[in-house]
């Protein structure tokens, strides 16, 4: 390892659009990994950063389990137990959050600052259902959703829990929390079909707004449909949304929208992964009009590509391609942003001259320059 991070020091940065270039954090691979043990996978998972800190869910051969890189290099942070497994890590107040959960409650909550909290929820309410999303409320305090016949949020501290919102809808698709404790929803109303009305919630300064509907919520509505894979910074929310011809990537807030990116203009088509935004730097997942699979960013700067399929990453072992003979497994889950804009994101790494040959996924991460 400390070759290889002298080779890294010796090559010179090159700006890729406002980033560094492509560092290799770690290469998961069957055999001969680095900065990593063989055979542990973590393309499931979706990076959090926080203090130069890289937090994934990942599993191996023994359990589900959230991995980090920091200054200690790869350490385990927790296991799961039993068959039970880990949220994604989130970024709120300044640390990072996950819980761990089976196929029908919560069962404990973890909160990773300068040492690890480990909390064991005890007492989900009064009402017999299964329950999910249990993200940060306050600095000492979470929400979570109940998914029963009327699904709603509550609020858990110590152990207590309370009523927190009641959209009276059929559906509540998965919260998303922000930095500081805001809240966004995406709720399906009277039934779950596809032509039900859905809304877009926003919490933010303690009050509930609904700031997006689609035409089957309000005919006078621009947006035919709007997708689940929600971002939330402030009051602000990421969505990809349809207008009835094409997918466009649109920012909303309580005063309206704004298209940030649309589909057949600055790219081709948006994958179905989330879109992420943190400290004013927006990604996104899509297809240029070669055919490649790209990831975007948008910061004050331009829409643009950040990495895209056939770039060149320096690993441990010869330079990369990010490439794979299956384009829907060259990049996996959603990117993660840090507090400064710097981006982390995993894809598959083959040798640059023998696309044959698998090198593993790359965790890669960009530093804003």
């Amino acid at each position: 390892m400390k070759n290889y991070l002298l080779f890294l020091s010796l090559v010179p940065t090159i700006a890729f659009g406002g980033y560094s270039k492509p560092q290799l954090i770690a290469r998961q691979m069957y055999t001969d990994a680095w900065n990593a043990p063989d055979s542990m996978w973590c393309f499931s998972g979706e990076p959090a950063i926080q203090n130069n800190e890289i937090f994934l869910n990942c599993f191996d051969g023994e359990s589900n389990l959230m991995a980090k890189w920091g200054k200690n290099g790869y350490e385990v942070v927790a296991r799961a137990i039993d068959d039970q497994i880990f949220s994604k890590p989130v970024n709120s107040f300044g640390k990072v959050s996950f819980y761990e959960f089976n196929e029908f409650s919560i069962q404990r909550s973890y909160v990773a600052s300068e040492e690890l909290q480990k909390i064991e929820i005890r007492n989900l309410g009064p009402m017999a259902e299964s329950t999910d999303s249990f993200l940060p409320y306050t600095t000492d305090s979470f929400f979570f959703k109940s998914k029963g016949d009327v699904p709603q949020l509550w609020i858990w501290k110590n152990d207590e829990v309370k009523s927190f919102f009641n959209p009276m809808a059929a559906y509540i698709f998965s919260p998303q929390v922000g930095p500081e404790g805001e809240i966004t929803i995406k709720t399906r109303d009277l039934h779950l079909g596809e032509d039900a009305p859905d809304k877009l919630w926003l919490y933010f300064n303690n009050e509930w707004k609904v700031v997006l509907e689609d035409r089957d919520a309000n005919p006078a509505s621009p947006w035919k449909s709007f997708r689940h894979q929600l971002v939330i910074e402030g009051n602000k929310i990421l969505t990809i949304a349809n207008d009835g011809s094409r997918e466009v990537l649109l920012l909303v807030t309580p005063n309206g929208t704004q298209t940030i990116a649309t589909a057949g203009v600055e790219l081709k088509s948006f994958d179905y992964f989330s879109p992420k935004m943190r400290a004013g730097t927006i990604l996104v997942r899509g297809e240029d009009f070669e055919g490649n699979k790209v990831t975007y960013v948008k910061d004050e700067g331009p829409f643009r590509k950040l990495i895209s399929q056939g770039d060149i990453v320096h690993t441990d072992r010869a330079a990369a391609r990010v490439y794979y003979q299956s384009r829907d497994a060259i990049f996996y889950g959603a990117p993660g942003i840090d507090e400064r804009g710097n981006v982390v994101l995993q894809a598959t790494l083959t040798d640059a001259d023998h696309p044959a040959t698998l090198l593993g996924i790359g965790i890669i991460k960009f530093n804003k320059e």
